[in-house]
């Protein structure tokens, strides 16, 4: 028979009982910032991908270097890693907020639950989305110069210039690892593993 004594709801904090039923994604915040970390690592993808694109999709869609081309798509992979990484970084700070205590009681339980879940949206939703659709873009290139014509066809331009937005995938590689290892780099300040 199980030894169910180390589930005693007595022993836990009104905080952690309502965290544990109502908390949409049931991590750490530390463990999700992790996530938010890899997130923004996985950013720094982007001037690879582009870097070994086809000779024949560079010269169909690129002037110069594709690297150092600025790209509306490296922006979207920009915004997705910064995203969260500045969500990661908020979930750190909840972190500590909660380890040096007091720890929340009554209304305040709910505002940090609410916090964190905003916290875990940004960096999860937009993060995740603008990273990985970002990079299925800059990606779309390695299947030929017909399957970005089939892009094209269907309204979807994968290496368009972004001259609002000098955001080459060189700048959003640079920006991705430093803004995910600074990250990963506080967890484990924090947590201390």
């Amino acid at each position: 028979m199980p030894d169910d004594s180390r589930f005693d709801p007595t022993d836990r904090s009104e905080y952690e009982l309502v965290r544990a039923g109502n908390v949409i994604v049931p991590l750490s915040p530390v463990r999700k910032a992790r996530i938010c970390a890899g997130i923004a690592l996985l950013g720094s993808l982007a001037a690879p991908v582009v870097a070994t694109l086809p000779a024949a999709v560079r010269e169909a869609g690129f002037a110069g270097p594709p690297t150092r081309t600025p790209l509306g798509v490296a922006a979207i992979v920009l915004v997705g890693a910064v995203a969260a990484a500045g969500a990661g970084l908020g979930l750190v700070a909840l972190h500590r907020r909660l380890e040096r205590g007091p720890e929340p009681t009554g209304d305040d339980v709910w505002s940090v639950l609410a916090v964190e879940d905003v916290l875990t949206g940004i960096g999860f939703v937009t993060g995740g989305l603008g990273v990985v659709v970002g990079l299925a873009l800059l990606a779309s290139g390695h299947w030929g110069v017909d399957a970005l014509d089939a892009l094209r066809r269907s309204g979807v331009e994968p290496y368009v210039s972004g001259p609002r937005f000098p955001v080459t995938p060189r700048l959003t590689t640079a920006v991705a690892l430093t803004a995910g290892l600074t990250v990963l780099a506080a967890t484990v300040a924090v947590d201390g593993r």
